[in-house]
């Protein structure tokens, strides 16, 4: 049997291995460093990656660099897809006054999305976040 770490163990996790590593060029290649870093003490501790990858965008000492794929699609989103928070439309004023949305923003990552091309994360790259 596996065990289920609390947010509080992989927040700490999440924190020691990017002190180590500094730069992670995967969600797969964090993945397996926080549960090694999880079952140091010989525990059976499972976490995924979606979980460890919102709980570093919430903790705020992780800045994430997001790869994206252009679909070609023109689909409605209200969620980000990186980290569930709600996308901000990106307007731009006509010449004539009025208002056109050119595509949506995520205000917590650095998800972005145009208008009639649905783009998706294909990959994504963590680092220690610098202070400033």
């Amino acid at each position: 049997m596996y065990k289920v770490p609390k947010n509080g163990e992989v927040v700490l996790a999440i924190r020691n291995v990017l002190a180590r590593y500094k730069n992670i060029h995967s969600q797969r290649e964090l993945k397996e460093r926080v549960e090694a870093e999880l079952n140091f003490g010989n525990d059976n501790y499972r976490v995924g990656e979606v979980r460890i990858r919102r709980l570093a965008i919430i903790s705020g000492m992780v800045d994430i660099k997001v790869h994206t794929k252009a679909t070609g699609h023109d689909v409605a989103i209200s969620n980000c897809p990186v980290c569930a928070t709600k996308l901000k439309a990106s307007r731009n004023m006509t010449v004539y006054g009025k208002t056109v949305t050119l595509g949506h923003k995520c205000p917590e990552c650095d998800y972005w999305t145009e208008k009639g091309n649905l783009r998706m994360p294909s990959r994504y790259e963590f680092s220690v976040k610098r202070r400033r």
